[in-house]
């Protein structure tokens, strides 16, 4: 007993001294010469929607007209005013790092996470430890993806339609290696990331053709290139390129047509992001080859494999692009705008489904350490074929008021 009592006093006295130093942005020396530095940030979202879908979750997707007679779909309340807050995204998060070993490492957590009661419950999104040999780095853990460039400037806990990949964060292992040039710098990067059943989904259209993963034997092989450069007009500028493989084994859902065929799917996309003065000027564009996971609906998301006339396999293609401008007239003010466009293609389809979305957006620095953000978005879509639905060409609005401390 005393002993027990004795481990949880040192235990407690231990987490506080380590709590007190990284409120003050210190770091902590712990076994092993490793330092922490403990981080993260509480944030609240709230929001307006007239005509979008997932409720009371955030979404990216608008809704059709409300019909009465395909209640099963969707509500009657959706072409109405709906009120929702969510403050899962507020994280706490742990950097580790020792020199003497070249190693540094990563645990960050949200309450996202689902209990069995369905109440919040903490997750852990990443999770990885870094070895630098001179040049070269390797990560292994939990960790964002190499197609994961933060391509929008949406602040909302959801991006829009097109650029919210479904496989942010996944266990991957990752190298990283890098050349310098007199006013320029090129990042090369190679993962192979536990991806595939995210990438290649099953979609939500609830068409009985649609095909799932059933299993892989060998993770999505992801490479990207980022090359850094001055420009002379202000901040550096950055052109990016990825690409992925995504190899799969699909089946039906009663395994009659189609058990455990062999698929390879792929996606590339490219960017940039271009500083002049106080603007900052973005342009991506990603297409997929049978990997809707990539296109980041909510909702209505077509599938990345059909049965075409229960025989031939059919791949579904999406082609994704944006344009972003942000200004910066005061350094605690930000003004941004931008458009989103995502098309989905597949013989199966009567006609492809697409959505637009249109995003104005304010950030004000409130202190240095608290942030308030205000977002308009406007959603578009068409060619969904929903059943039921009497409106093929249907739009939503959304208002978002964000604050997030920072610490």
């Amino acid at each position: 007993m005393k002993k027990l009592f004795s481990l949880t006093t040192a235990a407690i006295i231990a987490a506080s001294v380590s709590l007190s130093a990284a409120s003050y942005a210190g770091s902590v020396t712990t076994k092993g010469d490793t330092q922490v530095q403990l981080y993260g940030f509480t944030y609240a979202e709230f929001a307006l929607d007239k005509q979008t879908a997932n409720l009371p979750d955030i979404s990216n997707m608008p809704q059709p007209d409300a019909n009465a007679s395909s209640s099963a779909f969707y509500k009657s309340t959706y072409n109405k005013m709906n009120s929702q807050a969510e403050s899962w995204c507020a994280r706490l998060g742990l950097n580790f790092k020792n020199k003497e070993e070249n190693i540094s490492g990563k645990i960050v957590g949200d309450f996202k996470g689902k209990s069995a009661n369905g109440e919040g419950n903490f997750r852990i999104r990443q999770a990885w430890v870094g070895h630098k040999f001179n040049n070269f780095k390797v990560k292994i853990g939990q960790a964002y993806i190499l197609e994961e460039m933060h391509s929008t400037i949406s602040m909302a806990s959801v991006g829009p339609a097109g650029f919210e990949f479904k496989m942010k964060r996944v266990p991957l292992v990752a190298f990283f290696t890098s050349f310098d040039a007199e006013s320029a710098n090129l990042q090369l990067s190679l993962a192979f990331e536990y991806s595939n059943n995210k990438a290649v989904s099953a979609g939500k259209d609830s068409v009985n053709t649609a095909l799932s993963v059933d299993r892989y034997v060998f993770p999505t092989t992801a490479a990207r290139a980022v090359l850094t450069f001055d420009t002379g007009f202000g901040a550096p500028a950055k052109v990016y390129g990825w690409g992925s493989l995504i190899p799969v084994y699909v089946s039906d859902k009663t395994t009659t047509k189609v058990s455990d065929n062999s698929e390879r799917s792929y996606a590339f996309g490219v960017g940039v992001r271009l500083p002049v003065s106080v603007f900052k000027i973005g342009l991506n564009y990603h297409r997929t080859d049978g990997a809707t996971g990539y296109s980041g609906l909510s909702d209505y998301k077509p599938s990345s494999y059909y049965l075409d006339d229960n025989v031939a396999i059919e791949k579904t293609t999406t082609n994704a692009y944006n344009i972003n401008l942000v200004m910066k007239p005061t350094k605690p003010l930000s003004i941004g705008a931008e458009y989103d466009y995502v098309k989905f293609d597949n013989n199966i389809f009567s006609s492809d489904p697409e959505v637009e979305t249109l995003i104005g957006s304010i950030k004000i620095k409130t202190t240095k350490v608290t942030m308030l953000g205000l977002e308009w978005r406007h959603m578009k879509a068409k060619n969904f074929d929903i059943v039921g639905a009497g409106d093929d060409n249907f739009s939503g609005d959304q208002i978002y008021a964000i604050y997030k401390y920072m610490f």
